[in-house]
């Protein structure tokens, strides 16, 4: 705690503009992320069905108890930081090392889950404007999960070419 003071005692003080309610919506993208785009059809049919509506509502209330928590921490803590730094001040070293691993973990296999599933997406769009067909080689992933036996199977393939073409995409974007 001491090293987090000294820290805040000569961190540079940021300007702060974003309202809550700006906030709130950040909170709200980081928590749903891309995947309500891709993934949100797919649970409704198989799953939710009209309830639905019901289930976007419960994951809007998580999403403020959390926005609400880490406003909380943020106002305790005034230094720049996030789940790593509270974790650090509250719990130590290890298991903030712990936690600032599994963020990075996270953001990697939900990086990766939602590229899949929008290559799936610019397949089928090419396929419409050009009637091209792309070749199983080129998309499918080198694992897939059969939902019969729920375990996870090596397809054969190598490379999914589209996947990593909108990741690289993506990042020259935001670059």
């Amino acid at each position: 705690m001491v090293t987090l003071q000294v820290e805040i005692d000569t961190q540079i003080e940021f300007k702060r503009t974003l309202p809550w309610w700006q906030l709130l919506a950040i909170g709200l993208g980081a928590i749903i992320g891309a995947g309500i785009f891709v993934l949100s059809g797919q649970a409704a049919s198989r799953y939710a069905g009209p309830s639905v509506i019901v289930s976007f509502i419960l994951t809007g209330i998580i999403a403020l108890f959390s926005a609400l928590s880490f406003s909380e921490l943020g106002a305790m803590m005034p230094l720049a930081g996030s789940v790593y730094t509270y974790t650090y001040a509250a719990l130590g070293e290890y298991l903030a090392w712990f936690i600032g691993w599994n963020s990075i973990l996270l953001y990697l296999f939900g990086v990766m889950t939602v590229t899949v599933a929008w290559s799936e997406y610019v397949v089928k769009f090419i396929y419409i404007v050009s009637d091209f067909n792309a070749t199983r080689a080129i998309v499918q992933a080198p694992f897939g999960w059969n939902e019969t036996t729920e375990a996870f199977y090596v397809t054969g393939q190598a490379i999914n070419l589209p996947a990593i073409a909108i990741t690289i995409a993506i990042t020259v974007l935001l670059i």
